[in-house]
């Protein structure tokens, strides 16, 4: 009785090694890399269509606004393969009785990493208001700025569409004076 059962354990150990061989006609595909879809799916060129913006100084609200793209005001964010991107806007402004052109481009770097999407500096957008030093009128010296914070949170990626959201903190020093800034924006593009 004790040989059959050892026969008998035997033949099964056998069958389950047997069994449990692995198969080469098997494919297992491994779940897809989340950053190089981002990668892939972030190259080309981006229209802008809406940009909000909520600005502080000293932590009083100064802006919340929506601006949304026209034939007069529109911002470009071309995304390359080598991790570098190209932003630009433009803007016809009717000031009294002539138009003028308002433009702004900025280049920089973009990197994703497991829980960020890194973007340094920020693109340009479709608000053109310049607050701080700059819109006092007359200075005699360019004011410095110092970054505390820039995040950038991507909202929502597709092949068609973009969005993200932003913060900037920064202190402006002008002339022994400083105050704190903080704009938070989020940008909603389409390819």
């Amino acid at each position: 009785m004790v040989r059959n059962t050892f026969v008998l354990v035997l033949a099964g150990l056998l069958l389950c090694f047997c069994a449990c061989k692995k198969d080469s006609s098997i494919q297992v595909n491994p779940a897809p890399d989340s950053l190089k879809i981002k990668q892939t799916l972030i190259v080309g060129e981006w229209t802008l269509q809406k940009q909000t913006l909520v600005s502080y100084v000293n932590n009083v609200l100064i802006t919340d606004t929506t601006c949304v793209a026209s034939d007069s005001v529109h911002s470009i964010a071309k995304f390359n393969n080598d991790s570098t991107f190209k932003s630009t806007s433009n803007a016809l402004v009717t000031s009294g009785s002539l138009p003028s052109a308002i433009s702004a481009s900025v280049g920089g770097t973009y990197s994703f990493s497991k829980t960020t999407f890194n973007l340094t500096p920020t693109v340009t957008g479709l608000d053109f208001s310049v607050t701080g030093t700059l819109s006092t009128g007359i200075i005699t010296s360019l004011p410095t700025l110092t970054t505390i914070t820039h995040t950038v949170t991507i909202i929502s990626i597709s092949s068609t569409s973009l969005a993200f959201h932003t913060v900037d903190i920064y202190t402006e020093t002008y002339n022994g004076t400083s105050n704190a800034y903080e704009k938070i924006q989020n940008f909603y593009y389409s390819k």
